[in-house]
């Protein structure tokens, strides 16, 4: 007799928690952070999608009620598809313009300012350490 192995989705806390709440989502982000690495050049900032996703599910929660976590689910849902359809086209297409979404009044002009920020010290071009991340 052998022992089953059983894996299961273990939800998180916070932000991420609220936003990847179950294993097909998870499998989408990482379907559009793939593309958008391959179109962009640099990895998709999860923190920045979190805070859009969630600002959009607030605004969802508002309008209809409901709880958060079921509003958050569906809404990420809907925005990874919409961004995994747009990258895709693009990537297929070779095109290098901008790439947008909108999803009803919801609208992101260009997924690019989604991308992760430099992390540790930053530098501006005369060797000064500028403090707020930003390089001039």
């Amino acid at each position: 007799m052998t022992i089953q192995t059983i894996t299961f989705h273990k939800r998180s806390t916070g932000k991420t928690g609220q936003v990847l709440a179950s294993p097909q989502i998870e499998a989408k982000l990482a379907k559009v952070e793939r593309l958008y690495a391959e179109y962009h050049g640099v990895k998709l900032g999860r923190g920045k999608l979190y805070n859009i996703v969630l600002d959009a599910s607030r605004e969802a929660k508002a309008e209809v009620g409901g709880y958060i976590q079921y509003t958050t689910q569906a809404v990420a849902g809907i925005i990874l598809e919409n961004m995994h359809r747009e990258l895709g086209k693009a990537v297929r297409r070779k095109n290098r313009d901008t790439v947008g979404i909108e999803v009803g009044s919801f609208k992101i002009d260009n997924l690019r300012s989604l991308a992760r920020n430099s992390r540790g010290k930053v530098y501006d071009a005369n060797g000064k350490r500028v403090l707020k991340g930003k390089v001039a």
